[in-house]
């Protein structure tokens, strides 16, 4: 099959979105499913024609027969939020590494990987594994595009971190006053499928953020604003963090450094050139906000 692609992560909210929009623009996609066509998560993706096939991150041995025909891999493959069974080692480092290698063996000509933002400042598992990837995909025979988004509005915005607009109840990391240029995972996910099809060559390593920066508080404010109600806000203390950051536990270390990431700020200053040159539209907070209200 010419140009086929394989998307690695393809049940989750950024890997699912890029096989259907492959689809959507004709691309043939074959994703890797952890129980097959069996999963109930597997069901949107056999309605769009994709191929599911069974595999494991985990199991070596299950990743040659994937590869096998595949011209690029997208793989958006981890263990987060819940990361268990030290599964920031064994999935998201082992076994993205372990992928790269079958990807190679089998003639892969490209390799787009999702990692996360190079601007981080504080270090964790998670962080160990992501630049461990990149630097095996940058040294592998394969173009290799590495994408690098900053803090997703889908879920720092989202009850699942403490920011529940629907109760008007904000969760605040530190001051909230540093501004982060938060990213849509959909958009996210429009520079992976755009990257993947691109017919450009060389190794790329992409920082992604989104149109423009906002803090924790005008967030707030934002949803305020749209919901006509207060919120009710919870600061989490730096020194709290920090005490997180330095537990043994690998995904609570994680948590604690991405936390204090995100207390101290980010923000991406190329996030528009990189749109504009990949023809993808960004979506702000405001839009996140409207969009939510709308639903409301």
């Amino acid at each position: 099959m010419a140009n086929l692609l394989l998307v690695v992560g393809a049940t989750g909210l950024v890997g699912k979105q890029i096989a259907l929009r492959l689809r959507k623009k004709g691309a043939a996609v074959r994703a890797l499913v952890r129980g097959g066509a069996s999963r109930a998560e597997a069901k949107a993706l056999l309605d769009a024609e994709a191929e599911v096939v069974d595999g494991d991150l985990t199991r070596p041995e299950t990743l040659a027969s994937a590869c096998a025909g595949v011209q690029t891999i997208v793989c958006t493959a981890t263990s987060m939020p819940e990361a268990k069974d030290d599964g920031l080692k064994r999935v998201d480092r082992d076994g993205v590494l372990g992928l790269i290698a079958a990807a190679e063996q089998a003639g892969v000509k490209k390799f787009v990987y999702l990692s996360y933002s190079g601007n981080k400042k504080f270090d964790s598992p998670l962080e160990t594994a992501k630049r461990d990837c990149e630097r095996r995909l940058l040294a592998s025979q394969m173009q290799a595009i590495i994408l690098r988004p900053t803090y997703f509005m889908e879920m720092w915005l989202s009850a699942m971190l403490g920011f529940d607009p629907a109760n008007g109840t904000a969760r605040i990391y530190g001051s909230g006053e540093a501004p982060a240029s938060y990213i849509s995972a959909f958009d996210v996910a429009d520079f992976a499928v755009a990257t993947a099809l691109a017919s450009d060559t060389g190794n790329q390593v992409l920082e992604l953020g989104g149109p423009e920066p906002v803090s924790q508080l005008q967030a707030v404010r934002i949803f305020e604003n749209e919901l006509h109600k207060k919120f009710s806000l919870q600061h989490v203390p730096v020194d709290a963090l920090q005490e997180q950051h330095r537990s043994t536990d690998p995904l609570q270390k994680t948590f604690g450094a991405l936390m204090l990431g995100y207390a101290a700020g980010e923000v991406i200053p190329m996030g528009r050139d990189n749109a504009t040159r990949y023809g993808v539209r960004l979506h702000s907070v405001d839009d996140y906000a409207a969009q939510f209200a709308a639903k409301r």
